[in-house]
């Protein structure tokens, strides 16, 4: 009977996700307006007293060398939305879920994966911009308008800095690769969960200093934002809460014995965060536990030691993160230093969520996107604090680690966009190509051989392609599409001649190209040289393109390896980035 409900419970959850979510959100404003009504005269003390504080200082001028910090931060941002919108189209990573969906004025549905996902505010943004645009320049341009408003929310947030202090800090968390990529693409639930941290840190200030009821709702109402589009928030979210809880209580422990309506009410902030925390996990469990496969994760999953060695190289901020902390944390203990209530306990927020994706055995550049927003902001207050007694070695250790850690993210930064702009530069040239040749086509049909493409890539490519309004076999046809029908045939084992089960594209399994058919080795394909040089002895080659700065440094590229999307855990293919298209002859 449970058994049976859960499952009732769960469809119900998977069909009407977002009246279910809005009536929860009409709950938390409920709950937030009325715990809101508690006066905590001791929430944040300590931040209070450091705003009094700076206040009792004559506030800076905006200097001739703020004025200087904020053109070049300016000139920074537009280069950066440039390179966001620079040779854009749909045919990376994911990107099907536009073409199918968005571009073609259908829906997608909130992304609850029976057993496996539950993010089901993903990408549901892009459901009502259809109604705006359908070109690639048009969903990005919503993904810069999200960035502009997101940098000035960091403005905002760090308002007690100096001009030239906050652009530094704002440039040096875009330059972060796990910032980058959630701005360069769709997909990325990351980029949300970003803008609602930053609505978050406003509203958890606001509240510091003023105590206003609608910088206490709003801090719950960014919460259940946030968490419906990461499962691993919950984590973030949860452990905030609690060492939010702890330390307010321990610091009001010097008034005395009191009753557990006043440690409630000192904490009233920290309920309601686990109130929307603990909402999201019954909707959690109501999805999963009737399924319990979790094969996303399974298939995703990579040893430990290879993990923590690809974020080691490419993403140094959880580990500076968790050492000032934990330093923060020995100095608290043995000393009469206190650790501050708000961002001590974002930070062990930040390092929940950081240890999640750790147990989860999961790697890629854009996953710590939360952890690494959050260590910026901590680690900046932090070095502000430490550079009270502006010596020296302080001022030069600040200034050195600084400058190595946003070198070190340019550069990984720089070969994700190459990695990202290559690859879909040679899949719209790979289908300026088809529209060129396939006129000249005698037959009603092409076929296009991948020999060493994997069913999803093939996906993506079956995708775009039909989005570009070319024929594909098994997708009917259409009275507005002309020309000869392409057919996808690989050497991998699809199944029911599927690319990929989830997706109504045809892949058809054979051992080798049929006379006359086109063998196609894309940019992203497993390939060495040697492998590559065999197919050009036997086929002539029709069609080529390259990444010429990739080829001119493959060694460089080739250390840099751990920020890539699909090579991260293994060296770079020696035809990286490079399109191939040979014939068989007939």
């Amino acid at each position: 009977m449970i058994h049976h409900l859960f499952h009732l419970a769960s469809s119900i959850l998977s069909s009407h996700f977002l009246l279910v979510w809005l009536f929860f959100l009409v709950v938390v404003v409920s709950g937030g307006l009325l715990l809101s009504t508690v006066r905590d005269p001791i929430a944040f003390s300590s931040l209070r007293q450091l705003a009094s504080g700076n206040a009792a200082r004559v506030q800076p001028q905006f200097s001739a060398g703020d004025g200087v910090s904020l053109i070049l931060f300016c000139l920074f941002a537009m280069f950066y939305m440039t390179v966001i919108l620079y040779k854009e189209d749909f045919c990376y990573y994911d990107d099907d879920l536009l073409t199918d969906f968005s571009v073609q004025g259908k829906n997608f549905g909130p992304p609850i994966w029976n057993g496996d996902r539950f993010f089901p505010l993903s990408d549901q943004e892009f459901n009502l911009l259809r109604f705006v645009t359908r070109s690639p320049f048009g969903y990005h341009s919503l993904v810069v308008v999200q960035l502009v408003i997101l940098i000035v929310l960091i403005f905002l947030v760090l308002k007690d800095l100096k001009v030239r202090y906050r652009c530094l800090v704002t440039a040096a968390a875009m330059l972060a690769p796990s910032f980058l990529i959630p701005f360069m693409g769709f997909v990325y639930p990351e980029r949300n969960v970003l803008f609602g941290l930053a609505i978050l840190l406003l509203c958890l200030q606001g509240y510091s200093k003023t105590q206003s009821r609608l910088y206490f709702v709003g801090c719950l109402a960014a919460t259940h934002f946030i968490l419906y589009y990461k499962e691993t928030a919950v984590l973030y979210v949860v452990a905030f809460a609690v060492g939010l809880a702890i330390l307010q209580t321990y610091r009001a422990s010097g008034a005395g014995v009191r009753s557990w309506c006043a440690i409630a009410a000192e904490n009233a902030l920290s309920i309601g965060f686990l109130g929307v925390a603990a909402i999201y996990t019954v909707l959690f469990l109501v999805v999963m536990l009737p399924h319990r496969n979790f094969s996303y994760i399974a298939a995703t999953q990579h040893p430990l030691s290879s993990v923590l060695a690809a974020y080691l190289q490419f993403d140094c901020l959880p580990f500076l993160l968790l050492g000032v902390f934990l330093l923060r944390l020995g100095r608290s203990l043995f000393s009469q230093m206190e650790l501050d209530p708000l961002w001590d306990s974002l930070a062990v927020g930040a390092i929940a969520y950081f240890i999640g994706i750790l147990a989860l055995r999961i790697n890629s550049g854009y996953y710590m996107a939360p952890v690494d927003f959050t260590a910026i902001f901590y680690l900046a207050n932090m070095a502000r604090l430490w550079l009270r007694k502006p010596a020296r070695v302080r001022v030069f250790s600040i200034a050195g680690i600084v400058i190595a850690f946003m070198f070190q993210a340019a550069v990984y930064s720089s070969v994700r966009a190459i990695e990202r702009k290559g690859t879909i530069a040679a899949k719209a040239g790979l289908a300026e190509f088809l529209e060129n040749y396939l006129p000249r086509v005698q037959n009603d049909s092409v076929e296009l051989f991948f020999p060493y493409s994997n069913g999803y890539h093939l996906m993506g490519l079956s995708s775009y392609l039909n989005y570009k309004g070319f024929r594909l076999d098994g997708q009917g046809d259409s009275g507005s599409k002309t020309g000869p029908k392409i057919i996808f045939k690989g050497r991998e084992s699809f199944v029911d001649n599927k690319c990929i089960g989830y997706r109504d594209y045809s892949c058809i399994r054979a051992e080798g190209p049929s006379p006359g058919a086109l063998v196609v080795v894309l940019p992203d394909d497993s390939v060495s040289i040697n492998e590559l040089q065999d197919i050009t002895k036997d086929f002539p080659q029709l069609f080529y393109m390259d990444c010429p700065v990739c080829t001119a440094h493959p060694r460089l590229f080739n250390l840099l390896h751990a920020i890539s999307a699909e090579y991260s855990l293994s060296p770079l293919p020696g035809h990286w980035l490079q399109l191939h298209v040979f014939q068989r002859p007939i």
